[in-house]
């Protein structure tokens, strides 16, 4: 019998996300308030829901069940989880948030034909049907995963878990856009960084510490689960290693590369980085205490998706049980809110302003993304309905998909000048392909196909885009532009900008509105969205009376 007191945490939490919601509806005005935010986002906000975004379902649910049903030798997921944030800050976010300025694009598809000069629409075309294959494949993981701790944690049905959880992702989507998501993406990275820090001590103090959990799980685990290979050969080993590529994955998840081009600072991302790389370390080192003290303490559990609602439930008390069983559906959630709103703004920007109707008013588009955002919703609660599977099989597929679909094209993009657009879509293609392909496969020569697909699909990918760059070439925008382009958005001019705005805003605090509107202006777009090499930093200065002239801003 669960605790009243936690069917009313979660009642309140569940209010709290449509008002923040409604509050992100009120902010939305135009489709780049709905889509990125207005590019208004700050680092701690963009890490935080960033990683809940990338992680959320997979981590709360996925990674305790793999660890409960494989024992130790899943640990070495923590060691190929570590370098995603430096991978994906580090390689991409600065170059793709300044880009995305430079082009004026709101989305992958829109970035990625700008970039190439899509008069076609192939890459838009292409892109689109990569986001939404995977996208709503990746969706329907988190409903499910959202339902089973929805039902094992409130007890309730599975059906009504399932329409719950649906239900209120795709309302307070609907409504607030891409604030919304972020917001409520921060305060869910919040709750599962609760999770991950108060349900492990809950459990060591309940086993009586480390060293005795330790020795009750060796007590009563198989040979193969006290392992670190898992009772593997080390060729089996060798092949099951593979997954250590995941990290490469984030590279392409269109729902964490939307919150580098909506930061407000680019230039930023080295610090929220180092958030992203914190928040990490504690939900890997926290989760799988929990997991190995469900194998000790409730041992036999069939769905092993369960495991780790019921260990909030088996190790504390119903008051801070409820808050914690929130948290963790918030994690599940900030992935369904971020892959909705990037899945339907695929069909809502991409296909029907960048293709259809490409006059359409800014009300209209605002209107067709959030249409499309619903009818995604209800294609993924059909797939994960129909098709019912783990949510780690669900995830990792999906994962692989759009990481070895989106990555090597927008990696390529941001750092090759010679890179085309044929490339890219040959790139995307094979990516898509021989992901579905390869995971339709086991076995064969040398265990070949027990690969984690996402290595194959991703290197043939990235070769897909060099090969097919070569022999399509020159570039449809011209090298020397594209050249030019990716020289600008590598140097840290932004950052000399941030440190002229922040040296005036502090030696002058009383500001007459229209300097500070002009400066704001300057810095934040005219500048960055300009080739930057003749500006004259100084020219910025606000002692200077005269206004700033475009002759300032040269291309």
């Amino acid at each position: 019998m669960v605790s009243t007191i936690i069917y009313v945490e979660f009642a309140i939490y569940l209010i709290a996300l449509l008002l923040i919601g409604a509050y992100g509806g009120r902010l939305t005005e135009t489709a780049s308030d709905y889509l990125l935010g207005g590019r208004k986002l700050n680092l701690f906000s963009a890490a935080l829901s960033e990683q809940a975004s990338l992680w959320s379902g997979w981590l709360v649910v996925g990674f305790p069940a793999l660890i409960y049903a494989n024992g130790v030798s899943s640990l070495w997921w923590m060691v190929w989880q570590i370098p995603l944030g430096i991978v994906t800050w580090g390689i991409l976010a600065k170059r793709i948030g300044r880009y995305s300025r430079v082009l004026k694009s709101l989305t992958i598809p829109g970035f990625l034909s700008a970039r190439h000069g899509d008069s076609r629409h192939l890459i838009r075309l292409t892109s689109t049907l990569v986001i939404g294959i995977f996208m709503t494949g990746y969706i329907a993981g988190q409903l499910l995963a959202a339902a089973s701790a929805i039902a094992v944690g409130f007890d309730l049905s599975y059906d009504v878990g399932f329409l719950i959880a649906l239900g209120i992702v795709v309302i307070y989507t609907v409504m607030g856009g891409f604030t919304a998501s972020s917001y409520t993406d921060v305060l869910q990275a919040l709750l599962m960084t609760a999770f991950a820090i108060v349900v492990p001590i809950a459990v060591l103090i309940a086993v009586g510490g480390p060293t005795e959990l330790m020795t009750q799980f060796n007590n009563a685990a198989s040979e193969n689960m006290t392992s670190f290979t898992g009772g593997r050969t080390p060729y089996e080993f060798l092949i099951f290693s593979t997954i250590a590529v995941i990290a490469l994955g984030g590279l392409g998840q269109p729902h964490g590369v939307v919150r580098y081009m909506g930061m407000a600072r680019p230039s930023k991302a080295g610090y929220a980085m180092v958030v992203a790389i914190v928040f990490m370390l504690i939900a890997l080192i926290g989760i799988p205490i929990i997991a190995l003290g469900g194998v000790v303490m409730l041992p036999g559990v069939e769905n092993q998706d369960l495991i780790a609602p019921m260990m909030i439930l088996e190790t504390l008390p119903p008051w801070l049980a409820g808050f914690l069983l929130a948290g963790g559906v918030a994690a599940i959630m900030s992935t369904a809110d971020s892959q909705l709103l990037v899945a339907g703004s695929a069909f809502g920007e991409d296909v029907y302003s960048g293709i259809i109707n490409q006059d359409a008013s800014d009300q209209s588009v605002l209107l067709a993304n959030r249409v499309a955002v619903l009818g995604i919703g209800v294609l993924a609660a059909a797939w994960a309905w129909i098709t019912p599977g783990s949510v780690h099989t669900t995830i990792l597929f999906a994962w692989a998909g759009l990481g070895a679909g989106l990555g090597p094209a927008l990696v390529m993009s941001v750092y090759w000048k010679k890179t085309t657009g044929t490339g890219v879509i040959a790139g995307m293609v094979t990516g898509l392909v021989t992901t579905i392909v390869w995971n339709q496969l086991s076995g064969g020569p040398f265990m070949v196909f027990d690969i984690y697909e996402l290595l194959p699909a991703f290197t043939l990918a990235l070769l897909a885009v060099v090969i097919g760059s070569y022999l399509s070439g020159p570039p449809e925008r011209g090298e020397k532009q594209i050249e030019r382009e990716l020289n600008e958005i590598a140097k840290p001019l932004q950052e000399e900008i941030d440190i002229v705005r922040d040296r005036h805003s502090s030696a002058t605090p009383a500001l007459e509105q229209r300097d500070a509107e002009r400066i704001l202006a300057v810095t934040e777009e005219n500048i960055v969205t300009t080739y930057l090499s003749n500006v004259e930093l100084e020219s910025l200065s606000i002692a200077n009376e005269s206004p700033i002239s475009s002759k300032n801003i040269r291309e």
